[in-house]
């Protein structure tokens, strides 16, 4: 490869590694926080400086040539590398102070992860935490999160998963939708219900539905937010499935079997292992394993109403 004049940096290599891996100028733009404006100049200026041609544009999005393959698997150590000695580097942090990026599900950081924070805080307050919600999993290897609290276990060796407990599920609706539609009979499934879930049943949500079998159902509504969810149940839409300590708190909905036990589901902590010595890290971990350790009971149970 003839290389013009000028030097090209490890930024430059992030803008080529979005492109390739999300196939498009936007959605390399959303993953890096910019415009795709300037991803795309960013790119040109990289081939420029290289003196090939990284990216063909097709009806599918961009792919790489084979000299940008070629490039691609040096980039890909090159962030490797570039990951493995920031965490070094922050694993080794002997102060709290600056930011922790926790991400996890709505309801558990709105009844788990703000508490903890807000008691965390009071103490260490240089301390602050990016909090990313929602049920895509985010890539602790690449350090797109330092922490995460998630119901599904990663398999990944180089990954520490600490169990924080487990949280109870149940099924929910209104009494007008029970009222109208009928209580159904537990282990018939649930044909003729109208179901409030997930756009993708997550994996670790396993037996969905309490395990009762879906077919003949109907979906009503699909949304990855649990606070929509029971927004939706309350409105009389449909059944939804929802952690206890979410839906015991609102008024507006019953258990479908109040006198059925929870469906269990296991919280797992989970950090990368050079993480571990992180001073911040460690603080905002044994913050979030004490809220749990401290809510076990209502985590499991519940406050099932009369």
């Amino acid at each position: 490869m003839n290389r013009t004049s000028g030097s090209w940096q490890w930024d430059d290599v992030r803008f080529f590694l979005a492109v390739a891996r999300t196939g498009s100028l936007s959605g390399a733009a959303r993953a890096l926080g910019v415009g795709h404006v300037t991803v795309g100049r960013r790119i040109a200026l990289l081939e420029k400086r290289l003196g090939v041609t990284l990216l063909n544009r097709t009806p599918d999005g961009f792919a790489t040539t084979s000299a940008g393959e070629t490039v691609l698997r040096q980039c890909v150590a090159m962030e490797t590398a570039a990951l493995d000695l920031e965490r070094a580097a922050a694993g080794r942090d002997s102060l709290v102070t600056g930011s922790v990026r926790v991400t996890t599900t709505e309801a558990l950081a709105y009844h788990l992860i703000c508490p903890a924070i807000a008691e965390l805080r009071q103490v260490h307050l240089e301390l602050r935490v990016d909090l990313t919600v929602g049920v895509r999993s985010l890539d602790i290897a690449r350090r797109d999160a330092d922490l995460a609290v998630r119901f599904a276990r990663p398999e990944t060796s180089d990954l520490v998963c600490r169990k924080l407990g487990d949280v109870g599920f149940s099924l929910y609706a209104s009494r007008r939708y029970l009222t109208t539609s009928g209580i159904p009979q537990r282990g018939r499934g649930l044909a003729g219900y109208d179901l409030i879930t997930f756009t993708g049943a997550p994996a670790a949500a396993s037996p969905f539905f309490m395990g009762e079998a879906l077919e003949g159902a109907r979906v009503a509504l699909r949304c990855d937010s649990p606070f929509v969810q029971l927004k939706a149940a309350a409105s009389d839409v449909g059944i939804a499935e929802l952690a206890c300590l979410l839906g015991d708190a609102s008024s507006d909905l019953v258990r479908v079997w109040p006198d059925e036990a929870p469906a269990q589901r296991t919280a797992w902590l989970i950090m990368h292992q050079d993480m571990r010595r992180s001073a911040r890290i460690r603080a905002v971990s044994t913050a979030i394993g004490d809220v749990f350790r401290r809510q076990r009971k209502t985590l499991g149970q519940g406050s099932p109403r009369a």
